[in-house]
């Protein structure tokens, strides 16, 4: 194939430059000038670019070749091109094997310049063999052998990963390569680098930038965007935020006239990326922080320390006078089981999120041998599981606002402990891979029934045989949880008793609870050593079980009320239903459901007198067993039933005695069994 054929599959960079098509550069003085040295040698004279993505590596080396073109440069340097590889077209006219007979071609037409056309490669897999890149390795053997020979000029740019793992690893390559690290530029600089290439938004968008907003952008994606780098992040929110300006004014939320974009676009960017409430408090917002108190205490009862401390925490967080550079808040909570320590944590996801579930549980007695500590930041490199990442590093850096709950903290691994001490205090902590995840916009609670009993004085002493003190002094408090007493025991019980018969009703059907049901629970629980924990035990066993065999039987129907009270010995639960069309429907006292009861006993302990008869009392309901039984007790028999058969005919259907039984159904039996 002709030369001139093949300059379709290169990227003229020299004649871009000088149509003004590159990219500007701004700032890098000496990463500049380190590269014109290293072009200018006679050996090694082939710069690599070396930094992660987004910190403007290819922008420094448009602004090489743009300083090329200019007549600051030396002679050199400006007769000489910058091309690169025009891989998509080479791929579409070299489908299959001739694509890499075709990459060979191109590069041995930049062999043939002889040194006056340098090659820009901005994929390292036409320079070394990578196993992603198969069908390049031909090309990068050719290229190798070139550059190696000193018969091509390369400007190389990778990053750090790629460097360490491929070209270091290469020692014939890497002696023909010159290494220039680029380091993230500092807050100051991103903002000189953003405003100098906010002009590109403007004409595209046609709105206008202040420099406020530019600060703002830079500013807003160091505190919150911690993967990314300057100025790719911040360049990225300016661009995202005009898009959402124009959504606004195409929707007509904003006026045409007003095409300025304002840091308001910027927050909502921010806040849409990470889900963290970046915008400004409203006063909807701050009238529902200001009280945030007593939502907490709509779930959290008589702990309002506790639930103070946290409300605290979070409407310093909201009102931007937070420490930047520490978690939102980090709290020990000590009390015994069932005192509402757990509840609270999911309290505050709830009325932070909406959601009680968004709340990262770690629940330490899992994390009680050393070899856990992976299970937390990840596996090391090679181990089974390294790429997934740990569970904790790897959930906070999906989601960075969120609460983070570590229970029973004082059962964990000694290691686990001193890995939370960067975590408390600097707000991050670095995983496996060597990412950092960011900690600064989660709420760190940890919980422990270490010296709950104990007084306040003697307390801390009893913590710091399980605690070393640089632990408890990275703590921003920590919170004593007490006993609940009977009146706060009480509204717990209401709380969920009502959202119990919440999801009865859901189904269909109505529970009356009468009050001395409510007394017998606080009593239970009162009297119990696992506080409000027994609670839901006790309402699954003596409400929710029955309800279920009540629904199962088919012996309430939906609409009917069913009554849940004590039995006359004050001791035990009932629950029983009435019929709908009964007109003892009107009473819900519960005598009147006693007194019924008491009915049907005497007739069913008439009958079964002599001793043998009790050893079935099933079987004596039945029709076929008593006239079995004639000859034990007839004499009993006979005087109860000669008033009965004195009129067999007229009152034997026995009418008045169903109507009781259909008036209150034996549902009422069905707890005693149990």
């Amino acid at each position: 194939m002709m030369a001139e054929d093949l300059n379709k599959y290169l990227i003229n960079y020299t004649e871009m430059a000088k149509r003004g098509e590159l990219t500007p550069l701004v700032g890098r003085e000496q990463e500049l000038e380190r590269l014109i040295h290293i072009l200018l040698r006679t050996t090694k004279n082939n710069p690599v670019v070396v930094g992660p993505a987004g910190v403007g590596k290819s922008a420094l080396i448009e602004g090489l070749i743009a300083f090329m073109c200019s007549a600051d440069a030396p002679d050199y340097l400006q007769q000489r091109e910058v091309v690169g590889l025009n891989v998509a077209q080479m791929m579409l006219d070299g489908a299959g094997d001739g694509y890499s007979r075709l990459v060979q071609q191109v590069m041995q037409s930049v062999v043939e310049s002889d040194h006056a056309k340098i090659l820009y490669l901005k994929d390292i897999s036409f320079l070394v063999q990578m196993d992603i890149a198969p069908e390049n390795k031909a090309s990068a053997i050719f290229t190798k052998l070139a550059l190696v020979g000193d018969k091509i000029n390369c400007i190389v740019e990778t990053d750090t990963q790629n460097f360490t793992g491929y070209i270091e690893k290469d020692t014939a390559v890497l002696a023909c390569l010159q290494a220039v690290h680029l380091e993230e530029p500092t807050l100051d600089e991103a903002i000189q680098i953003v405003a100098a290439r906010k002009k590109k938004f403007e004409e595209h968008y046609n709105i206008v930038i202040p420099d406020d907003v530019v600060r703002a952008a830079c500013q807003l994606t160091g505190r919150y965007i911690k993967q990314r780098f300057f100025p790719e992040k911040a360049l990225d929110l300016l661009d995202d935020s005009a898009s959402l300006l124009m959504m606004d004014i195409a929707r007509g939320a904003v006026d045409a006239d007003k095409n300025t974009l304002v840091v308001d676009f910027c927050m909502r960017t921010i806040s849409d990326w990470t889900g963290i409430p970046v915008e400004r408090v409203d006063t909807e917002d701050k009238k529902r922080l200001a009280h945030a108190e007593d939502f907490l205490r709509t779930r959290v009862v008589g702990q309002d320390n506790a639930v103070k401390v946290v409300a605290d925490a979070l409407r310093r967080a909201r009102s931007g006078i937070q420490d930047p550079n520490r978690p939102i808040g980090s709290f020990l909570f000590i009390g015994t089981t069932g005192v509402g320590k757990t509840e609270l944590a999911k309290s505050l996801a709830d009325f932070m999120f909406n959601d009680e579930t968004a709340l990262l549980r770690l629940d330490m007695s899992e994390y009680m041998e050393r070899s856990s500590v992976a299970r937390m930041i990840g596996p090391p490199p090679g181990s089974p599981g390294f790429e997934s990442g740990g569970l904790l590093t790897e959930a906070v850096r999906l989601k960075p606002f969120q609460v983070v709950l570590f229970d029973e903290v004082e059962k964990a691994h000694l290691d686990i402990l001193n890995l939370m001490l960067q975590l408390l205090d600097e707000g991050r902590l670095t995983d496996s891979k060597g990412i950092t995840v960011d900690f600064r916009n989660t709420i760190i609670i940890l919980t422990s029934n270490v010296g709950a009993n104990l007084p306040s004085y003697q307390r801390l002493a009893k913590l710091s045989e399980y605690f070393r003190p640089e632990f408890l002094n990275r703590l921003d408090d920590i919170v004593s949880f007490h006993q609940l007493n009977e009146d706060s025991l009480r509204l717990i019980v209401d709380i969920h008793l009502n959202k119990l018969l919440k999801r009865i009703q859901a189904v269909g059907y109505h529970v009356v609870v009468d009050d001395k049901a409510k007394d017998w629970f606080v009593d239970e629980v009162f009297t119990s050593k696992f506080g409000v924990r027994a609670l839901k035990r006790l309402m699954q066993d003596q409400v929710e079980n029955p309800m279920a065999l009540l629904i199962m039987q088919e012996r309430v129907k939906p609409g009917q009320d069913v009554f849940l009270n004590v039995d006359k010995s004050g001791r035990k639960l009932q629950i029983f239903a009435k019929k709908m069309a009964a007109e003892v429907l009107e009473p819900v006292d519960v005598p009147i459901p006693e007194v019924e009861e008491e009915q049907p006993e005497p007739a069913a302990e008439t009958k079964p007198v002599p001793p043998p008869e009790t050893d079935q009392p099933a079987a004596a309901e039945e029709q076929p067993e008593p006239p079995q039984q004639p000859e034990p007790a007839p004499a009993p028999e006979t005087p109860a039933a000669s008033p009965a058969s004195e009129s067999p005919a007229e009152p034997a259907p026995a009418a008045p005695v169903e109507p009781p039984a259909e008036e209150i159904p034996e549902v009422v039996d069905e707890p005693q069994p149990e």
